[in-house]
């Protein structure tokens, strides 16, 4: 049973009594089964072997307050060194209904979920039910949801700021 905002207004005027008690014992918030229309995952580097530590600008690039910020507050060009400091993965979460039971999580059939994004190993980032979790590349599938991945950087002059990573530093993967 969902409760409604004008079930909850009658009921707290007293026009429906026993529905306050009723309704706040057996509610089911849906909305906190969805993720947020923008899922920001604070900290994640969103491959394998990707590390946060000195790159090298590939392409110049500037650098705003925030991700999706609008004041810019610097810039870096190619060649500099910088210092990866973190990073945001932005996601528009892709919604899946589950055809099979998903190993490791209490995923049944019929349940949806949500895509976040790309973890690294083959593995995915999901929501379940409020939760987040990780899922093999297999139960994704080809359903992937828009994703930036946002950097925050210093440059030797101290500067800090932050820009969207797209493919405009080198040195990002560890494994390189």
């Amino acid at each position: 049973m969902r409760l409604t905002v004008r079930a909850m207004a009658l009921a707290l005027s007293g026009f429906i009594p026993d529905l306050a008690i009723c309704s706040l014992a057996f509610a089911n918030d849906a909305a906190s089964d969805m993720p947020p229309v923008k899922f920001v995952d604070a900290g994640a580097c969103p491959f394998e072997c990707c590390t946060y530590r000195q790159w090298t600008v590939r392409d110049s690039v500037r650098l705003l307050d925030r991700p999706n910020g609008t004041r810019v507050i610097g810039s870096a060009h190619k060649g500099e060194t910088v210092q990866g400091l973190t990073g945001e993965v932005i996601s528009t979460p892709v919604a899946v209904r589950a055809d099979r039971e998903i190993p490791d999580t209490p995923i049944k059939p019929g349940d949806t979920f949500y895509v976040l994004h790309y973890e690294g190993e083959f593995e995915w980032k999901i929501w379940f039910r409020g939760e987040t979790m990780s899922v093999d590349q297999s139960v994704v599938g080809d359903r992937q949801p828009k994703v930036e991945w946002w950097v925050k950087i210093r440059k030797r002059d101290g500067v800090v700021g932050w820009t969207l990573s797209n493919r405009h530093f080198l040195h990002q993967d560890a494994c390189e």
